[in-house]
């Protein structure tokens, strides 16, 4: 029995064991990981060739919770994760920051795994020349990794020049080489790196607190169980002892070590003062006053620190203040804590005028404030424009931006007057319209020729033949038609030539489209086959000149791409070239698409084709597709382009479908 008994409590204590114990899941599966290794002591490659750092540890801990096999893959470069990550060759990038990503509506960030600080670097024999101080009037060159610092935080820095690398290892080499005087970098990063060489003690950190870094996850956007999984696991991690004691075991804490340093000395020093207890006593007045002294020296060093801590936390203020442009540090509720003298001139304060209390009464910035309300949550991805009345007859364009701060309740507002800019903007526009005009014009008037000989031919057979049936017959057929054939012709010229009107109409997308093809390949010199399938149900709500002269442009461009590759001996391999213009609906948007199988566009004139200024043209302004993308974003709507240099275009104005109004015609 009592054998029995002694079974039944082992029993009992080992399903009391096994109920303690988290069961992974038997289903396991492989995450396959992108990793930039030139980030230690993040993710680095050691001296065996295998990946490891302090992401590493996180990521194999989380496939752990989670039950997923981690199979890494190292690329040169973030960029080329993240497009790998779009491809579907892997399911997760390591590491990424903000910088990395921008306007990528593809991937989407997890919760932060770490957040480090950035900082500026310099040789010692250098750290004494005020270098890297807002107000020097010293000019020196820096190196920096793309993404990890904004340009407006370097412009206060005075620098000549500024040099960008792409990643925090080849910033290491530019330091150790001598090729710059300072590097501003991530803090851990290169701390680790120099003492990992025993180079600490060559360098010295200024400008602590820069700005700080959100090391993250990035997934495609479709995947939201596996963020929602990875997000889950993060906020898990971070609450856990593994997490704390990971980042012990790889940040190097110099200024703990220091600090450990410095204790040492004082204890030894507390026990010399003991063993001389004797002697001060005798020598009181000689020894108190060396106590003194030592003391004064000690508050001296102590205030010292204080002051640094002091302009680290003022960093962010001073940036305010001296930034370009109308800059202002506010809160939520409106209350503003600082402002800078481009702002107050903006707004028209005088300098001796006290500051504002709340930026919702100041002229310019309450306009910009009210605006801005959906951004109050989250920083804004890409800055906005306005335009706004000074109170006479002229507007004032604005581009603004809100950031968010470290401070849950605080927000930087960040605004410039770029009225002059887009001005010129609209005159290169304008140019570049009257240069389409004239190769439109040539068109009109060569098809013009035709119906007016018809009419021509008509007119001097009245007398001879005036009372045949047959002729009138003919006339009233044939004539009518050609006028009504150069009528149209000319009206929709007309319509392409005005300037753009501010209101906003609800258009019917296949009438935009015969309009605009009507008018751009009557430019055309050759005899391009045209394809179009757009759904007549289909309409928008939008500026109808401002679509027209971005559809135009993009068809003109997809012709010429077509008449370059047909003057180009043997670019076609014999295949037809043909422009087609396609609408399809996707979800609550309709994607207007217009292909053409012309010369195409390498990867790079892709990433650049939207810039104003840019272009390989000979005779171009570089202004068409940037100010297309201007105007289909003024109606709520995108601009998508995919190429392959020497085989296609694709242009995809991507415009929100409008139901339950009355259509208008565009022309009216």
């Amino acid at each position: 029995m009592n054998r029995c008994k002694r079974l039944a409590a082992v029993c009992l204590l080992l399903l009391t064991v096994l109920a303690a114990v988290p069961i992974r899941s038997m289903a396991v599966q492989t995450l396959r990981v992108g990793v930039c290794p030139d980030a230690p002591p993040y993710q680095f490659e050691d001296d065996n060739g295998r990946l490891t750092g302090m992401h590493i540890d996180f990521l194999n801990n989380i496939g752990y919770l989670k039950g997923y096999t981690m199979d890494y893959v190292s690329f040169r470069r973030v960029s080329d994760a993240v497009t790998a990550l779009e491809k579907g060759e892997v399911d997760v990038v390591l590491g990424a920051l903000p910088g990395d990503v921008q306007n990528n509506e593809r991937v989407q960030f997890t919760n932060p795994l770490y957040t480090s600080s950035v900082c500026m670097v310099v040789p010692k024999d250098k750290a004494g020349e005020n270098m890297g101080r807002v107000g020097d009037d010293s000019r020196f060159h820096v190196a920096f990794e793309l993404g990890t610092v904004a340009f407006s935080h370097l412009s206060q820095f005075r620098m000549s020049q500024n040099k960008v690398v792409g990643s925090q290892r080849q910033l290491y080499d530019v330091l150790l080489n001598g090729g710059v005087d300072a590097v501003v970098c991530i803090r851990d990063s290169m701390l680790y790196m120099l003492e990992s060489e025993g180079l600490r003690e060559d360098f010295a950190v200024l400008q602590e607190g820069i700005a700080d870094l959100e090391h993250m996850l990035l997934v495609r956007s479709a995947d939201r169980t596996l963020r929602e999984i990875l997000d889950d696991a993060i906020v898990s991690l971070r609450t856990s002892s593994f997490y704390g004691q990971t980042v012990n075991q790889w940040m190097v804490d110099l200024d703990l070590q220091d600090m450990q340093g410095r204790m040492r000395v004082l204890a030894y020093g507390a026990l010399l003062i003991l063993a001389v207890a004797g002697v001060i006593i005798v020598n009181g007045r000689y020894l108190n006053k060396r106590l003194r002294e030592l003391v004064d020296e000690q508050t001296l060093e102590l205030n010292q620190k204080v002051r640094q801590l002091e302009l680290a936390g003022n960093l962010r203020n001073r940036l305010v203040e001296h930034s370009p442009g109308g800059n202002m540090l506010v809160r939520r509720d409106g209350a503003i804590l600082l402002i800078n003298p481009g702002a107050r001139a903006m707004a028209g304060l005088q300098e001796e005028s006290p500051q504002p209390e709340n930026v919702q009464t100041m002229p310019v910035f309450g306009a910009i404030w009210e605006k801005a309300q959906p951004y109050f949550q989250r920083s804004m991805e890409a800055p906005e424009l306005i335009v706004l009345a000074d109170g006479g007859r002229d507007k004032h364009t604005y581009r603004y931006q809100c950031h968010m701060t470290n401070t849950r309740e605080e927000m930087v507002l960040l605004v410039e007057d770029v009225t002059w800019e887009e001005r010129r903007k609209q005159e290169i526009f304008e140019e570049r319209k009257n240069q389409t005009l004239n190769r439109i014009i040539a068109g009109v008037a060569h098809e013009i020729k035709n119906p007016l000989m018809s009419i021509r031919t008509f007119a001097s057979l009245i007398t001879a033949q005036g009372d045949d049936p047959e002729f009138q017959t003919a006339f009233r057929e044939y004539v009518p038609k050609e006028v009504d054939r150069i009528s149209r012709m000319i009206e929709t010229l007309i319509n392409y030539a005005r300037p753009p009107r501010e209101h906003k109409a609800v258009i019917r997308v296949s009438e935009l489209v015969r309009d605009c093809m009507s008018l751009a390949f009557l430019s055309s010199k050759k005899n391009i086959p045209v394809e179009c399938d757009v759904p007549e149900d289909v309409s928008v709500y939008a500026n109808g000149d401002q679509l027209r002269q971005a559809l135009v442009n993009l068809l003109i461009n997809a012709i010429e791409a077509v008449e370059t590759k047909m003057n180009t001996p043997g670019a076609d391999g014999g295949e037809p070239l043909f422009v087609r213009v396609s609408g399809y609906r996707e979800e609550n948007r309709f994607v207007l698409e217009i292909y053409d199988c012309g010369s195409g566009m390498s990867e790079e004139d892709i990433l650049q084709c939207t810039d104003p200024f840019f272009t390989t043209k000979k005779s171009g302004v570089g202004m068409g597709l940037a100010l297309s993308k201007q105007y289909v974003r003024e109606n709520d709507g995108q601009l998508e382009i995919e190429s392959v240099l020497g085989r296609y275009t694709k242009m995809r104005m991507i415009l929100k479908e409008e139901t339950g109004y009355e259509t208008q015609r565009v022309d009216h």
